[in-house]
């Protein structure tokens, strides 16, 4: 079976069974950044060093002992909206434990305003699907609206969109290699303009679907 991923997912101890949740919930980010350049990035053979970097930021994120850094507001934010509520480190936790997290993307751009090629985005849709049908997520949450526009259009189907204060958001489903489906939607990004509030609102109605 070929290997298109790269950057390994953080799988959160309880994910197994939906932890908090209840259900089996993917976050999907876009890209890591570097400033290392490396034109080989996301080569398994040359750079077997940076394939825990997800599993890295996460564990940063969730220790209390690593200093505070602007972009874990990003995590932050989203957490809450997952729960309605500001978090503590003992809810942190839970969250976290209760999900994966993988960035799309399976090489690192320079800076959060840089995008992928398109070669890079086709191979990344193919370390997607083997993400999904190796973890086999009942939701899927992508961050933000550009890699949403990017996601694979293949073995996929629209559903309804979920319509809160009358925005709407868009819905649907991958069908997996052993036909079961897998639910997706996309907020707005994280890190900047995010109203975790209203976005509890949303993921509270996409998880009731």
């Amino acid at each position: 079976m070929p290997n298109n991923i790269f950057f390994q997912p953080f799988v959160g101890k309880d994910y197994a069974d939906g932890g908090i949740f209840g259900k089996r919930i993917m976050v999907l980010g876009e890209s890591h950044y570097c400033d290392e350049g490396c034109a080989d990035c996301g080569d398994c053979r040359l750079h077997r060093e940076c394939m825990g970097f997800t599993q890295g930021v996460l564990r940063d994120y969730l220790d209390e002992g690593t200093e505070r850094q602007n972009w874990m507001r990003t995590f932050v934010k989203f957490e809450r909206s997952l729960v309605g509520e500001e978090t503590d480190q003992a809810l942190r936790l839970k969250i976290w434990d209760s999900v994966v997290f993988f960035n799309y993307l399976q090489v690192a751009m320079g800076g959060p305003r840089e995008a992928g090629t398109s070669a890079q985005y086709r191979q990344a849709g193919e370390a997607f699907f083997e993400v999904l049908n190796k973890y086999q997520p009942e939701y899927v949450i992508a961050w933000g609206n550009r890699l949403w526009d990017k996601m694979p259009g293949e073995h996929w189907q629209n559903g309804d969109d979920i319509v809160v204060d009358g925005y709407h958001v868009a819905t649907g489903w991958y069908v997996l290699s052993n036909g079961k489906r897998v639910k997706a939607m996309a907020v707005n990004h994280p890190s900047v303009g995010y109203s975790w509030d209203y976005w509890y609102r949303v993921t509270k109605e996409f998880l009731l679907q």
